[in-house]
């Protein structure tokens, strides 16, 4: 088989693949479109405290709060350790009981009859329980979250007394079930209740459902958001499938809480969300020592941003600790109270919410959509994502005719083997990445054209504008179509929630721009081509030392800022242009893009053979990394795609504006000096 052959087959895969990628994601953007209600929950604790530390009617303040956007309340199940904070029960230990009772005699006769007889148990703890709805949650809670045959109930009546074999400590740390009568208390004023429990690592699968019983009884409930001291999802380490199946049967959402660095991931989270994708919703909570330093303003669009580019479905909110101040139509300056502050965070958040799209409601989960149209348009992008890579090396002369049948073929048995066994996400997370590296290549590659053309000093500036326009957008251009392969490969559920992402960010922001540097030094693609061993003993001069240094600290720098968890945040004053930037466009572009890559792109094709020659290694590297970037927009699938597109076309935009600034720049201090150096 010809190489012309070769090149004719691979093209038409190539683009075979990208229909079938662009197929997928149209279905992505249509259940992304669809997706639009958001659940507002506040937490209780913090809003029983609130009220209480203020003097406010709990019931009016979440009527108020309803009014203001409130959907939900995140109701706790009821620990051990508070038991004696309320009204409903009071528990202590057998030992305390026995040292009660030498200082006061016991007002309690059983308990008093108890100590006199010797038959107050010291390592057990005994519960009063003053209220019918406690006392039968307690009946079967404990004999779930202990051995049914510690639990014994010495009085039906009230106050019922029960008796539990255990340490205090240990009971304080027990989870004692969701409290009904509060739960009741929210539903009546028009709220769900996203119920919170915690794990108990030996319940078996009867327990699991006990737990979600407990949890569904007495009415309709929102997203389930597991919590505890050990930061674990219902079921870790061993029930998880159990669990599954308790969520599967129950038709309830699953709260996957994100988080901001890896010890902050709940442990199971991914598991879960694997078996359940479709149930599954992302919450966004800001915690309280952060809280403490923000501003309103700044906590509404926090949350909002969540939102509209990270699929974030359930916002969860705690009271807001600072009073604001607003003008009145008079101009009058007044001081809000701590009510009327939360009240106007919650109007400003259903307002800027229905701004953008969404409206409020019971979360709802993506639809994990398959089936066997599907799995077809998957394997021809995977049979693209190959092709491309034989593109990518024909173009520089590599490819052979045996390398495309032999990848071809390893493609498809290693897709369809993949799939016989579940696993074909490896294969698509293998392909997606190999799809990104080479197209930031091919990209990259589509530079070579204005290294070979000597610019005219005296031609119009519209003229080399316009040749930077071209040359910008035709390396998008390519770069978007490894986008669309990799939206393509990765739109699941699974992906749209990050319980499973895209693998190789970081490579791909460094591989690109250094296989782009070495194919302009040592390929003939983009000019004169340096042999490997001339390079090896070429003089080293002390700006080239100076230049590693610099490319060295700057990848380093790249590295630790990219992905979602980045080793070094980002500064205040960045902070801000991020946050004026998204006020200006929609979608905040890309630094590495607009302000690196693109720009310089832009300049290219103004630049005189001799600057080119200086500066064209420079080029060819930031222009990589600004590519490369586009395809790191689109592999955080969790961003929905209007936001990546958004993005990219900002992007071009902004870097495009300033190109062409360095382009007029540029020609007043060097151009117009070589077209009178050439009179």
């Amino acid at each position: 088989m010809r190489i012309s052959m070769l090149r004719r087959i691979a093209v038409a895969l190539v683009a075979l693949g990208l229909l079938a990628s662009l197929a997928v994601a149209f279905d992505r953007w249509r259940y992304e479109a669809q997706n639009r209600s958001v659940e507002v929950t506040m937490d209780q604790q913090d809003l029983v405290q609130f009220a209480q530390a203020y003097g406010y009617d709990l019931d009016e303040l979440l009527r108020e709060m309803r009014r203001a956007g409130l959907t939900s309340v995140a109701v706790y199940e009821e620990l051990g350790q508070r038991v004696n904070d309320g009204s409903s029960a009071y528990v202590q230990s057998g030992q305390q009981l026995i040292n009660a009772a030498r200082t006061s005699p016991l007002s309690d006769p059983m308990l008093a009859s108890m100590v006199r007889s010797k038959s107050i148990d010291p390592l057990s703890v005994y519960i009063l329980v003053y209220d019918r709805t406690t006392l039968d949650r307690y009946r079967t809670v404990l004999r779930t979250q202990f051995e049914p045959k510690t639990v014994r109930v010495l009085r039906a009546r009230l106050p019922a007394l029960i008796a539990v074999k255990t340490q205090l400590d240990y009971f304080n740390a027990v989870g004692l079930g969701i409290p009904q009568d509060f739960a009741q208390r929210v539903r009546r004023l028009g709220l769900l209740v996203d119920p919170r429990v915690q794990n108990n690592e030996r319940l078996d699968p009867a327990g699991i459902g006990a737990v979600f019983d407990q949890m569904l009884r007495g009415g309709e409930i929102g997203t389930i958001i597991f919590f505890g001291q050990r930061n674990e999802v219902l079921g870790f380490p061993f029930q998880l499938d159990a669990t599954a199946n308790e969520f599967k049967s129950s038709h309830v959402n699953f709260g996957d809480v994100e988080a901001y660095s890896d010890d902050q991931v709940q442990k199971g989270t991914q598991s879960l969300g694997r078996e359940i994708p479709g149930q599954t919703v992302r919450v966004q909570a800001i915690a309280q020592p952060l809280l403490q330093k923000m501003q309103l303003d700044d906590v509404v669009a926090t949350y909002v941003l969540g939102v509209r580019e990270r699929n974030i479905r359930v916002i969860y909110l705690r009271t807001f600790p600072h009073v604001i101040q607003t003008t009145a139509p008079d101009g009058t300056v007044q001081t809000l109270s701590a009510e009327q502050t939360n009240l106007a965070m919650l109007n400003e958040l259903r307002d800027r919410l229905t701004a953008n799209g969404f409206r409020e409601g019971r979360a709802g989960a993506f639809v994990d959509f398959k089936g066997i149209k599907l799995t077809v348009l998957w394997f021809l992008a995977v049979l693209g994502a190959a092709a491309a890579f034989i593109l990518l090396l024909d173009l520089y002369g590599a490819a052979r005719p045996w390398m495309g049948w032999t990848l071809y073929a390893a493609s498809a048995v290693t897709y369809w083997g993949a799939l016989a066994i579940h696993h074909d996400e490896f294969v698509r997370k293998a392909a997606a990445l190999g799809a990104a590296l080479t197209f930031a290549v091919l990209a990259g590659s589509a530079l070579a054209r204005w290294f070979l053309r000597d610019p005219d000093p005296r031609a119009p500036l519209t003229r080399t504008i316009a040749d930077g326009g071209i040359a910008l957008v035709t390396c998008v251009a390519i770069a978007s179509i490894g986008a669309a392969y990799v939206t393509g490969l990765l739109a699941q559920a699974a992906f749209m929630l990050e319980i499973d992402m895209f693998a190789g960010v970081k490579m791909l922001l460094v591989v690109p721009p250094l296989a782009l540097l070495l194919l302009y030094a040592f390929t003939p693609k983009f000019g004169a081509a340096s042999k490997p061993g001339d390079a090896a003993t070429a003089p080293v001069k002390a700006w080239h030392l100076a230049a590693l240094v610099l490319l060295a600290a700057a990848a380093v720098l790249l590295v630790l800022r990219s992905g979602n968890q980045p080793d070094i945040g980002v500064s205040g004053i960045e902070t801000q242009l991020r946050g004026w930037l998204v006020q200006l466009t929609g979608a905040r572009p890309r630094f590495k893009e607009f302000a690196i890559g693109y720009p310089l792109i832009v300049l290219l094709p103004a630049l005189l053979a001799r600057h080119r020659a200086f500066i064209g290694w420079l080029v060819v590297l930031a222009g990589g990394v600004g590519l490369a970037d586009v395809l790191d927009t689109f592999s955080h699938i969790h961003t929905p795609l209007n936001v990546g597109i958004l993005r990219t076309i900002n992007g071009v935009v902004l870097g495009f504006v300033i190109g062409v600034v360095l382009q007029i720049v540029y020609r007043l201090i060097f151009a117009r000096q070589a077209a009178r150096n050439e009179r």
